[in-house]
């Protein structure tokens, strides 16, 4: 973060001698807090489908701990291990099936990401086939919503877990248990697939609200001038958070708003809009990130157990009990 503040300090300096639209802040902090909200109970949703004892209390609580642990781990997706982790932890049977859950959750979030961005290039398309950059940003994003869609279809259709290659996956060594949850999991959500339609449009709704949050930052810092539209938002802001969830740096620091700066460059705002635009947002989800602290606190030796338990040591208190 240093690095990045470093280069574009000069930009930087001019735009922070105005003065902050604080109720864009408030709106930031609450389309960002509901939207995060949002994905806690689209996971709560995928387990309980699942069979499983787990509550809205449950949900929100290891929901916040994750989040919380994304400015930790590398990338913005750090959270969900340590999510998966606490899940199987409390799950004394059926732990692959419960992982599976956060990477469900995680692969559904990410679908809803790409057809929002390549929805929203659709009514543009005029200003963006004149660059290059933005042409290749539609082309990744229609192509990771093609493989999402497909992904998802076959997801729903029984005959592909009733394959015999399957059944002889789940005979291996080792990995063979794992396999055989996995394929139980998801014939189980065929028998339900109401929810995850349901879960699909809460992540449609939750992202809304997250990219929402990043243009009313936007607005806090700047105003209402020369800042892309929030269309343009649309577009480009899932694109972004796609280099944020790439493992190089806690949460994406850095990656998302060299990424953020570049795009607004790209659509018409100066140089060092998008890096402060990202430090309003960072404010915002480091506020909320403070009640995922207050979880961790209350709970702290049980998580910490938890994440350095090796995997020996709890099979054989499990033998002995």
């Amino acid at each position: 973060m240093t690095f990045v503040l470093w280069r574009h300090w000069d930009k930087l300096r001019q735009i922070t001698e105005q003065a902050l639209h604080w109720p864009s802040i408030v709106m930031a902090l609450g389309l960002c807090g509901g939207a995060i909200v949002l994905t806690f109970f689209r996971w709560y949703f995928l387990v309980k489908a699942l069979g499983f004892a787990f509550t809205i209390r449950d949900a929100l609580r290891l929901g916040f701990i994750g989040y919380l642990f994304n400015f930790v781990a590398p990338g913005s997706v750090g959270g969900d291990v340590v999510k998966a982790t606490l899940l199987a932890k409390e799950q004394c049977n059926r732990r692959t099936t419960a992982v599976a859950t956060v990477l469900l959750d995680r692969i559904l979030g990410m679908l809803s990401l790409f057809l929002i961005g390549a929805w929203a290039a659709w009514p543009q398309w005029t200003e963006i086939r004149e660059r290059a950059e933005l042409k290749a940003l539609v082309g990744l994003l229609i192509l990771g919503s093609a493989a999402g869609l497909v992904g998802f279809a076959l997801m729903l259709i029984p005959a592909v877990t009733r394959s015999p290659a399957w059944q002889h996956l789940a005979r291996l060594p080792v990995v063979g248990h794992m396999v055989a949850e996995l394929v139980e999991g998801v014939r189980l959500y065929q028998s339900q697939r109401r929810v995850l339609f349901i879960a699909l449009g809460i992540s449609f709704v939750g992202h809304f609200g997250t990219i929402s949050s990043f243009y009313f930052s936007a607005k806090a810092i700047s105003g209402a001038s020369l800042l892309p539209s929030y269309v343009q938002h649309l577009f480009f802001i899932p694109a972004a958070e796609l280099a944020g969830i790439v493992p190089i740096t806690p949460g994406g620091v850095g990656l998302l708003e060299e990424a953020v700066n570049a795009l607004y460059k790209l659509n018409g705002a100066a140089d060092g809009t998008g890096i402060l635009t990202c430090l309003a947002y960072r404010a915002v989800t480091l506020a909320i990130a403070l009640i995922g602290a207050a979880c961790y606190l209350t709970a702290r030796r049980e998580i910490n157990e938890a994440l350095h338990t090796e995997p020996h040591q709890e099979n054989a208190a499990n033998t002995s009990t």
